[in-house]
């Protein structure tokens, strides 16, 4: 263990000492005797003791001022350490009366290791829904909904907003959400997206989109069902920081900030109907319920950066970083936890995605204790092969194995990626891990097997080992042959040291390419291939910048951030990450 990580450990135990009102335990005594930043950091929490005054309590503290004022002047995206959390928690703790002395809340890390614990704690609920609206056009400055939210798990979901909002003119369409997903089939009826200038007159009557026999846990189900539990917003940590533990509404909550790339639940509301465009990197401020993990607010706020202007200003908008008031509120309240029912009628024209239930003698994977069978039956490949499936959930987290003997494709069964991470399942075996994690393909001599879940990604891995069968590597002519580990790429590569990322790469030819992957969409791309100068700027959304020492480039149109280093010209590209972001991630590039 580093110093570092010993003073982390040592001011946690100190934060969580003081809110049980008990002496700090002597192993932490000892060190702190030795240690002059944690004496410091221990005489400072004494001091806060003091300072707060009995009687001020009564509040959660509204940290969204702060955080406004924050997006409004950017800094250097700092990577708070364990201590450093603790202590915001400290503060807010102290301000509401209670802070939690939970040290698996402590860390960002921690939220999805809590998530998947609290998994079984929820077998369904029930919730009213408000959502306010703000800068979506001139004439409209605010839209007010108000609704409700079903839940029973794993895979039934039911939201309803009705658009309240006094509009100027009958020429605007309010804004209508219906949402109604059950056990592979599903209704919608909504409005379709609109261009700010457009408006109003491009807005159409709500329509109904029906689907029947998807398969289990389908793509199209996953996002929806983040709003009751963001498991998949939450699995990498460098996608949020945890600001404290408070309360609200008299329920103890743990309050984080993220963007809106990296929180994927925003989509269950915005995905469907004419809603108000938000930029990737506007800033996320979001309280969970500290015993479900259930989002009960979600704040957004346009951030201050040239990226986001530029973004603004092509469509049309008028948002103030910096003020106080958020661009979109998402709120739950009145939440009823417990099982529940609701019936979903489809329309007799709705089209089939043709997955039949019924059992399949597929093999089960080792779990915890807890998952019970879900879902199983089969569906049909393009050229008619059959692909087996059957899934296992314990309330929010579930697993599904799909297995098929008629892949011939050029590339691994259910993944289409070109970045995958060769993973041991033992005795020789060998799947390839998804970016996310959430997936885990086997290429075998009679068959093809995918493996996803939403559990953690070393117990997906597991699950996969222990299906028994030998994974081979692929063929030298499939996509993901180009893939390698961070050990094989050339001497000399400049390569990412950071946390909370994951991290893949590529080698084709003489290029070599990273892909950093942050939760939620949040990706960046980093390429390198040998070169003395960049090509001409395509456009005239550029600025000159400093990189590593260097002169670099960045361009506002496409997300780059380019230089020539040690005769490589050095690319890194997203849509989902500030620049400045950008920049501290090159900053942490070291050469392998």
């Amino acid at each position: 263990m580093t110093s570092e990580q010993t003073c982390d450990r040592v001011m946690l135990e100190i934060s969580t000492a003081h809110d049980e009102r008990r002496p700090v335990d002597p192993w932490a005594s000892d060190h702190i005797r030795s240690c002059e930043m944690c004496t410091e950091f221990a005489a400072g929490v004494a001091d806060l003791e003091s300072a707060l005054a009995p009687g001020r309590y009564d509040e959660a503290p509204d940290l969204a001022a702060r955080v406004a004022a924050e997006i409004s002047s950017p800094s250097r995206t700092q990577w708070w350490s364990v201590a450093a959390v603790a202590l915001v928690g400290l503060l807010a703790g102290g301000l509401v009366g209670s802070l939690s002395t939970r040290v698996d809340i402590g860390r960002a890390s921690d939220l999805g290791e809590l998530f998947h614990s609290t998994a079984t704690e929820l077998d369904g609920m029930s919730a009213d829904l408000i959502v306010v609206e703000h800068g979506v056009h001139g004439t409209v400055p605010e839209r007010v909904y108000s609704g409700e939210i079903d839940y029973v798990a794993p895979e039934q979901l039911s939201i309803r907003l009705v658009d309240t909002t006094d509009y100027p003119s009958a020429d605007w369409i309010p804004n209508d959400i219906e949402l109604i997903i059950s056990n592979g089939d599903m209704v919608a009826r909504s409005g379709s997206a609109c261009p700010v200038a457009a408006l109003p007159d491009c807005l159409v009557e709500p329509m109904t989109i029906a689907l029947r026999d998807q398969p289990p846990f389908d793509d199209g189900v996953l996002i929806p069902l983040e709003i009751v539990g963001p498991g998949r917003s939450l699995s990498r940590s460098s996608a949020f920081e945890v600001l404290g533990t408070t309360e609200l509404d008299g329920m103890p909550s743990i309050q984080v900030r993220s963007t809106v790339a990296a929180v994927e639940l925003i989509g269950a509301m915005t995905d469907r109907g004419s809603w108000r465009e938000l930029h990737p990197t506007d800033a996320v401020l979001m309280w969970l319920d500290e015993t479900t993990l259930v989002p009960r607010r979600i704040e957004v706020f346009p951030v201050d950066s040239p990226e986001r202007e530029l973004w603004q200003l092509r469509r049309g908008y008028e948002d103030a970083p910096g003020e106080e008031t958020p661009i979109l509120i998402i709120e739950l309240t009145n939440i009823v936890v417990g099982e529940g029912t609701f019936d979903l009628t489809l329309p007799d024209d709705a089209p089939s995605r043709g997955f039949v239930d019924g059992e399949e003698s597929i093999a089960e994977p080792r779990l915890p204790t807890g998952f019970d069978p879900h879902r199983s039956g089969h569906w049909l490949l393009s050229d008619g092969d059959r692909v087996d499936t059957a899934s296992w959930s314990d309330g929010r987290s579930w697993v599904m194995v799909e297995a098929t003997r008629g892949w011939d494709e050029p590339r691994l069964f259910g993944l289409s990626l070109q970045f995958v991470d060769p993973v041991d399942l033992g005795d020789g075996s060998v799947g390839y891990l998804a970016p996310a994690g959430d997936a885990v393909a086997i290429h075998g001599e009679d068959g093809d097997i995918l493996v996803t879940g939403s559990v953690p990604t070393a117990l997906l891995v597991e699950a996969a080992a222990s299906l028994g069968v030998q994974g081979l590597e692929v063929p030298t002519t499939w996509l993901e042959a180009a893939t390698a580990t961070v050990e094989d790429l050339p001497e000399g590569t400049l390569v990412p040291e950071v946390t909370g990322w994951s991290l893949l790469a590529r080698i084709d030819g003489r290029e070599t390419t990273l892909l950093l992957s942050g939760g939620g969409t949040r990706s960046v791309i980093v390429t390198q291939m040998p070169g003395t100068r960049l090509d001409p700027p395509t456009g005239p959304d550029f600025s000159e910048v400093g990189v590593r020492g260097l002169d670099a480039r960045h361009d506002l149109t496409s997300s780059t951030l380019e230089w020539v280093e040690d005769g490589f010209v050095v690319r890194m590209k997203s849509s989902t990450v500030s620049v400045e972001e950008l920049l501290d991630l090159a900053a942490a590039l070291e050469p392998r």
